[in-house]
């Protein structure tokens, strides 16, 4: 059973407080992100579009359009929220909460769902693209998983896009997963040995 996004907005709003909207913007992502990666079903049936200052729920946006801040949420009731909601909205809050909505809108643009979804927009750019519910699910639900299965998981899907690793480069890719090598090096050997092989 998904929930209303509007109730899931009054629940922030009731835990946090007043805040810009791009705040709330974030976190009611956030709270769909993880509910998708922990339960592999949507929190919310809601739309996310990726604008250029990150994901935005338009239903959200359209109750809140030209105002700069929220103090609560009439249009939801956090009361109808469930169990299993509630406690994705909770752990959302603990990790993120503290985060301001700019903080919350550069730490979107750096993860893979709204960048994919703009296909190389400029940042700036203007977007109405609805980022899909598989994309989010899989890149945070990659985010759970210890290194050894995320090592795993991520050689499994470059194969599956037709990406194929000589066993030096998944040698090096573990290396880096393990956190035995920083990634800037592992890309500029990388980088190297493609270089001397296409001379």
């Amino acid at each position: 059973m998904t929930e209303n996004v509007h109730d899931v907005a009054a629940l922030i709003l009731e835990r946090l407080g007043p805040m810009d909207t791009w705040r709330l913007q974030k976190l009611v992502y956030y709270s769909q992100a993880w509910h998708l990666a922990k339960h592999s079903d949507p929190l919310f049936d809601a739309e996310i579009q990726a604008w250029s200052k990150g994901p935005v729920t338009k239903a959200l946006y359209d109750r809140h359009a030209g105002a700069f801040g929220v103090h609560s949420w009439p249009s939801g009731d956090s009361r109808r929220l469930g169990t299993r909601a509630r406690q994705i909205v909770a752990w959302v809050i603990e990790q993120y909460g503290d985060l301001s909505g700019e903080e919350l809108s550069r730490l979107t643009h750096a993860e893979a769902p709204w960048r994919l979804t703009r296909g190389g927009l400029p940042e700036r750019a203007r977007s109405s693209d609805p980022i899909d519910w598989t994309l989010i699910r899989d890149y945070y639900a990659r985010q759970l998983l210890n290194p050894d299965d995320a090592f795993a998981d991520a050689i499994a899907g470059a194969r599956l896009e037709g990406h194929m690793f000589d066993t030096g480069t998944i040698s090096l890719l573990r290396q880096v997963a393990d956190g035995a090598r920083p990634a800037e090096d592992a890309v500029a050997e990388v980088l190297a040995r493609y270089q001397r092989e296409h001379r």
